[in-house]
């Protein structure tokens, strides 16, 4: 109980200091009221993945990947942009907190396979975005890159999930904006918040 209510009480306050570089760019600017609600958000989520695994070092990385997935995620789909002032951050604490679990456990072949898990995952998005640049943006590719290295590491099972998952959340997102008759079969959706929630739910529960 102790350690999912640190872990909430983290990823809630890290959720709430990101919120301030959604509005560097004037294109990603998000209302001002959904600042606590998002931080909330982030703790929640953060809480119950830490109540789920039992990999103590993998906690760091719940923290992370609950407050970063929320903020990118309600950028996304607000303004269907992932902002590299984010992005950038959330790769560079990811990283770090990688290597330490990886060098304080030995897990030098879970170091192997995030490496492996980011590159592969970006090499697929990177495709699909040549392959329809409408309808694929190169944050997404980027968003990949990063969420490649929590589905790696966790293992194939998670790295799987958190390709498939993304696909099957955004398509279903797709429909939902089809079906309320918001949109048009050109229409182009935001991927991020499926991804994100994909890669978050794979690490915690396939990890």
């Amino acid at each position: 109980m102790v350690v999912a209510l640190t872990t909430a009480v983290l990823s809630a306050a890290l959720g709430y200091a990101l919120f301030a570089f959604a509005g560097r760019d004037p294109r990603t600017v998000l209302p001002t009221s959904w600042r606590v609600p998002m931080a909330l958000l982030s703790g929640v989520l953060a809480g119950a993945g830490s109540a789920i695994t039992d990999v103590l070092w993998n906690l760091p990385l719940v923290v992370v990947l609950a407050a970063f997935g929320v903020v990118l995620g309600a950028i996304d789909a607000h303004s269907k942009l992932l902002p590299n002032a984010i992005l950038l951050r959330f790769l560079a604490i990811t990283v770090p907190l990688l290597l330490l679990a990886g060098v304080v456990t030995a897990n030098w072949s879970g170091l192997l396979a995030a490496a492996a898990g980011g590159a592969g995952l970006f090499v697929v998005y990177l495709l699909l975005a040549l392959i329809s640049p409408a309808g694929m943006g190169m944050g997404d590719v980027k968003l990949a890159a990063v969420l490649g290295l929590f589905g790696g590491w966790a293992g194939a099972a998670a790295w799987m999930g958190t390709l498939l998952g993304g696909f099957l959340l955004g398509g279903l997102a797709g429909i939902g904006v089809l079906l309320l008759r918001s949109g048009s079969r050109n229409s182009t959706f935001p991927f991020g918040p499926g991804m994100l929630l994909a890669a978050l739910a794979s690490f915690v529960l396939l990890g």
